[in-house]
């Protein structure tokens, strides 16, 4: 991915991800060059870069607050009761994706095309749900490109009436933010940021909010409720975990200055991504020049798949891989370098512009929820381990017995 960069930069996607993304008009899935790198300068500037990250550090830690908020009221209302973990997460976590691409919270908008408005929930099945168990739909054309003159009509209907209903509700959440632009209410979020811009066209403005929409509303899920099924897991981690953070912290609420300091934290983070890594295996790359990988010789034309499931599970490379042990991480101060031990987050030029921000959303909220309560599995739930979508999402939904440890956080 780094040093092989100018021969396998190229992607080489689906035909469901060729529909889905409009062809790679997308800072993840488009080719590397003008277009790309305008783009991803784009979305680093406006919204996910380092100083971009700074300004939307208030709507992040609301986030969390409102999470552990919700917690308590649920414990309180039936303390014996398991609580749905996604169900919290999942709602907050999606606030701040609309927050910071779109400027505000939407509860609901008009969708022409529909004769109706939609509620948030069938936003987030049209523009998250819907489209990662699409993403996965397989047309054997794929495998046999000599037949791709063969219709499959079952695919294409299923494939391109979704992708047509997500365009819908992104045109209609676009078409909403512009009417409050002309207000005057201009919002330091990503959709404004392109508006100023300038430079796209309608179709590459929807393709690019959607996209920052769905990728900090998924695989920030899949990371930390992964981790938190880890903690409630394994209570001797999740104590040692309190402890570091009683240490570091004393009696204030973690925030995100405290992270570098708590060295098992990152442990947690980095484990959780090389056991249940969010993305298994990465979109293909189409091999573009002949090159050598490993000793072999790759001719161009070549198609190919990094599974880093497999590398993370490799016997050869860690002790144990089945076994989550965040102590294999432990013994240094967080650094940004770390992010790639596992290549949760790629590597080279193609590595993902959102990692910064997975790394502070998840680890801010997995301190701020053990530091709040002692969790627990709910009774049979210890080896529930399987996943579906794209992604490693978690089939079967964390459910967790809370203690609050004591004065809410």
């Amino acid at each position: 991915m780094v040093a092989k960069f100018s021969s396998i930069s190229t992607r080489k996607l689906s035909k469901a991800l060729t529909v889905l993304t409009r062809d790679k008009s997308m800072v993840a899935t488009s080719d590397y060059g003008d277009f790309h790198k305008m783009v991803k300068r784009y979305v680093m500037s406006s919204m996910l870069g380092t100083s971009a990250q700074k300004q939307f550090r208030e709507t992040r830690d609301m986030m969390v607050n409102k999470m552990l908020r919700t917690f308590h009221k649920l414990v309180t209302d039936d303390p014996d009761a398991p609580i749905v973990f996604r169900d919290v997460f999942k709602d907050e976590l999606f606030r701040l994706s609309l927050i910071q691409s779109l400027g505000e919270d939407v509860s609901s908008v008009y969708v022409d095309e529909f004769g109706r408005d939609i509620s948030k929930e069938e936003i987030y099945n049209a523009t998250v749900t819907d489209m990662m168990m699409c993403a996965i739909e397989v047309d054997w054309r794929d495998f046999f490109p000599y037949l791709s003159w063969v219709p499959n009509r079952s695919f294409e209907t299923r494939v391109f009436t979704t992708e047509a209903r997500r365009s819908a509700v992104m045109r209609a959440l676009i078409k909403q933010q512009k009417e409050r632009i002309l207000r005057g209410e201009a919002r330091i979020c990503y959709l404004d940021f392109l508006l100023a811009e300038n430079t796209l066209t309608d179709e590459q403005l929807v393709m690019l909010v959607w996209e920052a929409l769905i990728e900090a509303a998924d695989t920030t899920l899949v990371t930390t409720e992964w981790a938190m099924y880890e903690l409630a897991k394994n209570p001797e981690k999740q104590e040692r975990l309190y402890q570091e953070i009683r240490e570091v912290c004393g009696d204030e609420t973690v925030t995100e200055e405290h992270l570098p300091r708590l060295p098992y934290l990152n442990a947690v983070f980095h484990e959780t991504l090389r056991r249940h890594s969010p993305v298994p295996l990465i979109p293909p790359r189409f091999v573009h020049e002949d090159t050598k990988l490993a000793g072999y010789d790759v001719p161009a034309g070549t198609e190919m798949v990094i599974n880093l499931y497999g590398c993370n599970m490799s016997k050869e490379e860690w002790d144990s891989p089945e076994e989550w042990a965040p102590e294999r991480f432990a013994g240094g101060r967080f650094e940004v370098a770390d992010m790639y031990k596992t290549m949760a987050f790629g590597a080279g030029r193609r590595a993902c512009a959102g990692s910064l921000q997975a790394m502070h959303i998840a680890c801010a909220a997995i301190a701020r929820f053990v530091q709040g309560f002692q969790w627990r599995l709910r009774e049979g739930d210890e080896d529930k381990v399987d996943t579906v979508q794209l992604t490693a999402y978690k089939l079967h939904p964390l459910y967790v017995h809370l203690h609050p440890r004591g004065p809410r956080m």
